[in-house]
């Protein structure tokens, strides 16, 4: 786990603009262990957990709802499309599987790779809010997800019965997909789907498959100050 961590680390600040020797410097490893996290497109193939193989049986399927314009399917719908297929595992691997696929996406939809390499805003913030609703005459709790691009203030919404992580995942997937592209930042609260710890004066630690799904989107997360969720700006005013 640590290996996926350092490597999801060195790609993040990399990216960010961090030269590689404040890189090493900042994560207390070497030079050469920092280029070659760097090279790397996928997680380290070293990891025991990498190797295993209950994805394996699925991943012809797998291509064709990610590649196939037919399907399209973002991550979290492959897992729930897998797991009535009886597919017993978590939605890491499928994550991993679908890294592995973004270059061969890529090259089918050059257009839509460039809009994403190209983002509308260098920001966008999510966030959620809760209601209550009569649905078929019956009491019904329900959650308003939205999102809204720091720099222009377009704003969207989606809702779900539910509010896991697969429910917030899929939103932010489903909120992205719906700009068109992904903001290079994505500034959220502090949900433990998301942030597992974020301390005053400490680097937040974030939910290991929060940060495969930003890695496989291309976005970088960025939590709110603990306890201080006015930090992220007019989201809460556009779900009230």
């Amino acid at each position: 786990m640590k290996d996926v961590q350092d490597w999801i680390a060195v790609k993040r600040l990399y990216r960010s603009g961090m030269k590689i020797k404040a890189i090493s410097r900042q994560l207390g490893m070497s030079k050469n262990t920092v280029k070659k996290l760097i090279k790397l497109d996928e997680e380290p193939k070293y990891m025991r957990f990498v190797n295993t193989t209950k994805i394996d049986g699925y991943k012809t399927q797998i291509r064709r709802w990610y590649l196939e314009p037919e399907f399209n399917f973002i991550g979290t719908r492959i897992f729930r499309e897998l797991k009535l297929l009886g597919y017993t595992g978590s939605i890491g691997p499928v994550y991993r599987y679908l890294t592995i696929l973004k270059d061969e996406k890529r090259k089918i939809n050059s257009i839509a790779t460039d809009r994403i390499e190209t983002p509308p805003g260098d920001q966008a913030q999510f966030d959620w809010a809760e209601y209550t609703i009569v649905v078929n005459h019956q009491i019904t709790k329900v959650y308003c997800f939205s999102m809204i691009l720091s720099s222009s203030r377009v704003k969207d919404i989606v809702f779900s019965l539910t509010v896991d992580g697969d429910a917030i995942y899929e939103a932010i997937q489903d909120l992205f997909s719906s700009f068109g592209g992904v903001a290079k930042e994505l500034l959220i609260d502090n949900p433990k789907a998301l942030v597992i710890e974020n301390k005053q004066g400490l680097p937040p630690k974030f939910n290991i498959d929060a940060l495969r799904l930003a890695t496989h989107l291309g976005t970088e997360l960025n939590a709110c100050n603990p306890y201080r969720a006015r930090t992220k700006g007019y989201v809460k005013t556009f779900v009230m």
